[in-house]
């Protein structure tokens, strides 16, 4: 066990105390010891936020450490007074003034080394696809989006974030946002197939709102009380014991240690003969996209590492030596895990048991209990 190894766990204690993840924890511990004395100061005595700090910190971060000292004086003045992102222009601002050619250096780093984009899933079936680039390459995204909203007619019904949304969608898949105004709907209905683009303000007339000579005109209905509407049934989901899923779980298991309560102790998965594959470490292309799309993340609580930047680790050890008394490498007894918290759980200093219902059991090395709920 190494001292890395002990830090990495000391930061997933933390994370999980907090209710974080391992990146945010130790990325606010790193940014702590590399601030500069007097910003420091003021983040103590409540004369700085955190966003202001972290602004700081970023925007200093790789400079000389003479242009630092140089330039702390100014950049707290300069705190005080802007928002974070004003602040963040004039860091750099000053940057540019002390230190020209170290900044050509690193923006040119930056945008070979930086880029990246990360998936967040988000509730009722969204998710989030941020991307990090260069202010030209932001720009000229953003102009090309804009020119295809700009095309749509005032009517169509989409707000401006949902038109851009829709024209970032189409432009990565080669197409043309379409308007969905009365009009340009009711002209696409009407033709074989989708036109190509949206017909212009002089190619379409707003619908005639009177009524067609041959049609017929609505016949008026009688009055009369209506029926009322009967309010949708609500369907529950009774649990044993009542409570969340985690909070029954966390009774049970109160400080019992791993090993008590869990589903399958020996990682069999409830079967006594293994199935093909079983004995093998490394699980099989269909089991192992099986894993990856039924469990999205790591499975590490707090941990948002996606499944497929994930190793598959076993839950119960595999036995290289005797494959059939060890965890067999089935689906009940592997899931992905980070490389971090896969080390951490090789090394003994957090250890897992599945529970019934799904719910992943955790122990940290303070003997804190953890919970994992089964994906949906």
């Amino acid at each position: 066990m190494t001292e890395k190894d002990l830090y990495s766990s000391a930061i997933c204690e933390l994370a999980a105390a907090l209710s974080s993840t391992f990146a945010a924890v130790d990325n606010k511990l790193q940014m702590w010891c590399r601030l500069r004395p007097l910003v420091r100061q003021s983040f103590i005595d409540g004369s700085l936020d955190l966003e202001r700090v972290r602004t700081i910190h970023d925007h200093l971060l790789h400079a000389r450490p003479k242009t630092v000292v140089a330039l702390e004086a100014e950049v707290l003045l300069a705190a005080h007074e802007m928002a974070p992102g004003s602040l963040g222009r004039e860091i750099d601002r000053l940057l540019i003034e002390a230190d020209a050619d170290w900044d050509r250096a690193m923006r040119d780093r930056a945008a070979r080394a930086e880029k990246r984009i990360r998936l967040r899933r988000r509730a009722r079936g969204l998710s989030s696809l941020t991307t990090l680039m260069t202010d030209g390459e932001a720009d000229d995204q953003l102009s090309r989006i804009d020119a295809e909203v700009a095309r749509l007619h005032p009517e169509d019904p989409r707000s401006d974030d949902q038109r851009r949304g829709d024209a970032q969608t189409t432009l990565m898949r080669g197409e043309t946002l379409l308007c969905v105004c009365a009009t340009c709907a009711a002209s696409r209905a009407a033709s074989d197939g989708p036109e190509d683009g949206c017909p212009t303000l002089e190619d379409t007339e707003p619908p005639d709102t009177a009524a067609a000579p041959d049609a017929p005109s609505p016949q008026p209905q009688a009055p009369g009380p209506s029926a009322p509407t009967p309010a949708p049934a609500i369907e529950t989901r009774s649990r044993p014991g009542g409570g969340t899923l985690i909070e029954r779980w966390r009774a049970i298991v109160g400080d019992d240690p791993i090993g008590i309560h869990a589903l399958y102790p020996d990682g069999h998965g409830g079967m006594k003969r293994p199935p093909p594959g079983a004995l093998s470490y490394t699980p099989s292309r269909a089991l192992t996209a099986k894993v990856r799309a039924e469990h999205p993340y790591c499975l590490h609580p707090g941990c948002n590492v996606p499944s497929e930047r994930c190793d598959l680790d076993h839950i119960v050890e595999f036995d290289r030596q005797r494959p059939e008394k060890g965890g067999w490498t089935i689906l009940t007894n592997i899931g992905p895990r980070c490389r971090l918290h896969h080390n951490l759980k090789t090394r003994k200093l957090w250890r897992t048991e599945l529970l019934p219902e799904g719910v992943l059991h955790i122990v940290d090395p303070l003997g804190n209990h953890y919970f994992t709920p089964p994906a949906l």
